[in-house]
């Protein structure tokens, strides 16, 4: 577990920046006057989720806590299914499913994606609505691979995943015998010519990835971008100018677009 000691004025904006890098909980600990501790996991490789914390704060000052998996794990028994749309739940796989034309079960282990946070709902609402069935999918930054398996299972796409986290292919792997389906891990992206690409990460990182993930897609290729702010939407697709925005979806401040290649 990593502690993040913040002022109480920048607190609630250290605390979307930890939900949008994919964590399952956050808590909320007293400190000294002015200060509060935010403890949450970010898996066991977290030096480039703390570089992004600092570049945002950089007053933070980050520590570390050992905590036993017993009580780093108390948070499942709060978890819930998340709806994207009125026929696609999102289900930790722990928990008894709704009833659902599609049911997507997730595991996220210590890796970015539950499903739960307003980010990845937006993206797969998006995806789901401009995907074309059958089609070669990338998601970018997967995380446990909610998003590739969830247009797997639904539209029978051909997916690819990539994560820079460590274990993320072995979550991926458990995700796909959950939920019945393949996705292939690709880090190189040359020649891949998806026709649609997931993207659903940092704003910062969505900027300096850009050439990446307008290169994993063939000409007219679809992009969702997710992981943004509303107000960061316009600074980011300043490196998407050779793109044409079709639509854009806002929940809470959040916001993601999908965009096609020109």
């Amino acid at each position: 577990m990593l502690d993040f000691l913040v002022s109480i004025s920048e607190s609630e904006l250290l605390s979307d920046l930890l939900w949008s890098l994919g964590v399952v909980a956050v808590e909320e600990r007293e400190a000294t006057d002015g200060f509060v501790t935010l403890r949450t996991s970010l898996g066991d490789d977290h030096s480039f989720t703390r570089g992004l914390v600092h570049a945002e704060f950089p007053n933070v000052i980050v520590s570390t806590a050992l905590v036993e998996r017993s009580v780093a794990d108390t948070w499942r028994a709060h978890a819930v299914p998340t709806w994207v749309t009125e026929n696609v739940v999102l289900c930790p796989a722990w928990i008894e499913a709704p009833e659902a034309e599609h049911v997507i079960r997730i595991e996220p282990a210590d890796t970015f994606g539950l499903g739960n946070h307003t980010t990845t709902v937006l993206a797969l609402r998006l995806g789901l609505a401009h995907c074309v069935p059958k089609s070669r999918v990338f998601d970018f930054g997967c995380g446990s691979g909610v998003l590739a398996i969830a247009v797997t299972k639904i539209h029978q796409c051909e997916s690819y995943v990539f994560d820079i986290a460590h274990n993320a292919k072995e979550v991926v792997r458990i995700n796909d015998e959950l939920n019945d389906v393949h996705t292939t891990w690709r880090s190189d992206v040359r020649d891949l010519n998806a026709r649609l690409v997931f993207a659903n990460i940092l704003a910062p990182v969505l900027i300096a990835e850009s050439a990446t993930i307008k290169g994993s897609i063939v000409q007219s290729g679809l992009i969702v971008l997710s992981g943004m702010r509303e107000e960061q939407v316009e600074n980011v697709l300043l490196s998407y100018t050779d793109c044409v925005e079709l639509d854009r979806e806002i929940i809470d401040g959040w916001a993601a677009v999908i965009l096609r290649k020109l």
